[in-house]
């Protein structure tokens, strides 16, 4: 992706799973989402969950114990073309190898959402949705809610050039004080040696 051009970042922050099915005999889950630009592997995972197996396309939350953990964790997704679909994946995290408790998707292009997904538009956009989750099996896995709001590659430059712009006002403030007690301690000892 990084030789693509930038079209904009996709910032996905996952809020709450409800409902999760049980994926230990005793104790509660140890819950952590997956969300990825591709669709994901549905195969139980070795213990391989750590930040390096993370991606431009593929990124996880810390973990939370629970059948209704509260993430409220930001991802940021860098897009270089119109996105199709958003996958997620709630795992349990146990010591040998992690459980799916649930799956799911996000149409981005679909009709029936009247466009709101569209991260190829130059307009910046931020919604809130629930996703349903199902398991392996099929059955009712819960759900999970996110927000998710598109900044596309104008509205980030032009945000990047305020932010400048305001840096550059502040130095200048600063600099004109310092320059100011200077001159005034100068000008002190000056008339102090008159």
């Amino acid at each position: 992706m990084s030789s693509e051009r930038l079209k904009g970042l996709l910032s996905i922050t996952v809020l709450k799973a409800s409902n999760l099915i049980k994926g230990d005999w005793l104790g509660e889950n140890d819950s952590y989402a997956v969300v990825s630009l591709e669709p994901l592997s549905f195969e139980s995972k070795e213990k391989s969950r750590n930040k390096d197996h993370q991606t431009e396309t593929h990124q996880l939350t810390q973990i939370h114990d629970g059948s209704n953990p509260i993430f409220n964790e930001k991802l940021i997704f860098p897009v270089a073309d119109k996105l199709d679909t958003l996958y997620i994946q709630l795992w349990d995290s146990d010591p040998d190898k992690d459980d799916l408790l649930g799956q799911g998707s996000l149409s981005l292009l679909d009709d029936e959402q009247g466009g709101q997904f569209d991260t190829n538009t130059n307009k910046q956009w931020l919604h809130t949705t629930s996703i349903s989750l199902t398991t392996e099996k099929g059955k009712s896995g819960g759900t999970v809610d996110l927000v998710l709001h598109y900044i596309p590659e104008t509205v980030a430059a032009y945000m990047e050039k305020k932010f400048d712009a305001a840096q550059a006002e502040m130095k200048k403030k600063i600099t004109q004080k310092i320059v100011s007690k200077v001159t005034d301690a100068a000008s002190d000892k000056i008339i102090s040696y008159i």
